[in-house]
């Protein structure tokens, strides 16, 4: 994992870096044992057995103490662990960078992921912050609408990086999840809040229900959060499944979340810049010596001990790029067979509820759920209830119809279900398209192509949908009515998913913008 931040300055900058070094010296001395007295004010050190290194970078605006430590896995043989930690100094700031590696033998990388004790400390016994808030080893409480207010700003930080926990408690803020050692063991790589029923209901306001956290569920919220992102991007523990379960499972769920949080750390942008590794630091410390040396004309053994230095330095950087390099690829390996079984399950299961409805279906029996509705506050729900698996409205779908003004929400509804079952089947090659014209042209309904993909670059994103990480087009489109009138003319643009046999409406019920309007 990594993790950076800035710390505040309360009295003279110096004594506040000595602080600071001293708190990290004395950690390791817990883990090592004796250290040399003046290590502390050391530039550069090495121990014999390589366990403990320190490299110091100077640059123009500032300098960089940059210090690694190493030991073994008391409970893994072949595994050992690194902790990397850098303290810059730049025009009067104090920023604090932090990494943790493992290393394995076997790449066996299950491990218990929380935050080792230095980063605690860091974080809490000096006033270390990111992007604006402070980082805390305690949990956010929201229970006000204005704490509501200041989680949805942290919620849309677009400089945030960090993971945000939010668990859904009850008005004493009694929870299902132990948010307060949650909150402990992700101190300094997430940010962990409680949030009351009142607190809840407010967030849901601003954010809408789709994407808020409520009745004791828990929701992560990812980095660079938008409102249109699918709602698997921000996963959601529902109450069902952690109530009422062996506490095992529960830990199970909680040990997720910190695997999550801990993989973010990992996969935020520009991170080697951000927090540079000890190698990279160590790399660029040697050039600058080497530099330096030759600028001013040192003998040839200096210059060769500094050459030497740099091409140590350059060695260790690659040997670590690619220790990195494989990690990386075990994680990927991981993480695609996990999303390939999750895959299988949902298929089998889509397999399962359409032989189901097939069979109800020639019996005679309703296939659809509950009355249809009768405002468009109902009609996502609707969807989700009735066309799992089949056909999904895209958030930006959903934002349109709580300003939708076409008057008829059982056309809308109804143009939805033959999207999701008579059109579904004609991209599966289970009925012929001249069949479907027929059922809708009964309908008084038209589909075509929705314009050209080139055109449709002419008016920037409204076309063209988030979906799995890509920009899509959305190519096609139903309608009724010729009225530039919207409460009389009804549009749904939507695509087919062909890799998950899904219908995706990306904009309705009003008309997108072209040459015409």
């Amino acid at each position: 994992m990594a993790s950076s931040g800035s710390i505040s300055i309360d009295a003279n900058q110096e004594e506040r870096l000595l602080a600071i070094k001293g708190s990290v010296i004395s950690y390791i001395t817990q883990k090592l044992g004796h250290l040399p007295t003046d290590i502390i004010s050391a530039d550069q050190y090495e121990s014999l057995d390589g366990a403990l290194s320190i490299e110091t970078l100077k640059i123009d605006s500032g300098s960089i103490w940059a210090i690694r430590f190493s030991e073994p896995d008391d409970q893994t043989p072949g595994r050992s662990w690194s902790v990397e930690i850098s303290v810059g100094k730049f025009n009067g700031e104090i920023l604090v960078g932090f990494r943790l590696n493992c290393f394995s033998r076997n790449y066996d990388f299950d491990f218990n992921n929380s935050v080792p004790r230095i980063l605690r400390s860091l974080v809490n016994n000096f006033s270390c912050s990111d992007y604006g808030y402070k980082l805390s080893q305690k949990p956010i409480t929201i229970q006000s609408n204005s704490d509501s207010e200041f989680l949805y700003k942290l919620i849309n930080n677009g400089k945030r990086w960090r993971n945000i926990v939010v668990v859904s408690c009850d008005d004493n803020f009694d929870s299902l999840v132990n948010y307060t050692g949650l909150a402990y063991k992700l101190s300094g790589a997430a940010h962990v809040a409680a949030i009351t029923p009142s607190a809840s209901f407010h967030l849901s306001s601003l954010i809408g229900k789709e994407l808020s956290v409520f009745d004791r569920a828990v929701r992560l919220y990812r980095p660079n959060f938008s409102e249109e992102d699918q709602l698997t991007r921000h996963p959601l523990i529902l109450r069902r499944q952690i109530d009422k379960v062996p506490i095992i499972i529960r830990r199970k769920f909680e040990e997720a979340i910190q695997r999550d949080c801990f993989r973010m750390s990992i996969e935020r942008d520009g991170l080697a810049k951000v927090v540079p590794s000890f190698v990279d630091i160590r790399l660029a410390a040697s050039k600058a010596r080497l530099t330096a040396l030759d600028r001013h004309r040192s003998s040839n053994d200096d210059l060769l001990t500094a050459e030497i230095e740099a091409r140590k330095a350059a060695e260790s950087q690659s040997e670590s790029a690619m220790s990195m390099a494989i990690q990386e690829e075990e994680l990927r390996k991981e993480v695609e067979s996990e999303r390939d079984n999750y895959r299988a399950q949902l298929y089998s299961m889509r397999n399962r509820a359409e032989v189901l409805e097939h069979r109800l279906s020639m019996a005679g029996e309703q296939v659809e759920t509950g009355t249809r509705p009768t405002t468009y506050d109902d009609v996502s729900p609707w969807v989700e209830e009735n066309f799992s698996g089949k056909l999904v409205l895209h958030p930006r779908a959903k934002k349109a119809l709580k300003n939708a003004a076409y008057e008829d929400v059982g056309v809308v509804c109804e143009t939805l279900s033959l999207l999701a079952n008579e059109y579904r089947k004609v991209c599966l090659g289970e009925m012929r398209k001249e069949e479907f014209d027929g059922i809708i042209s009964n309908k008084h309904l038209d589909m075509s192509g929705s314009i050209s993909e080139e055109r449709a670059r002419e008016f920037g994103e409204e076309y063209f949908i988030s979906w799995r990480g890509k920009k899509i087009f959305l190519h096609g489109h139903i309608e009724k009515g010729k009225s530039r009138d919207e409460r009389y003319c009804l549009r749904v643009y939507f695509l087919w998913e062909p890799e998950d046999s899904l219908i995706v409406v990306g904009w309705l019920p009003s008309h997108l913008t072209n040459r015409l309007t």
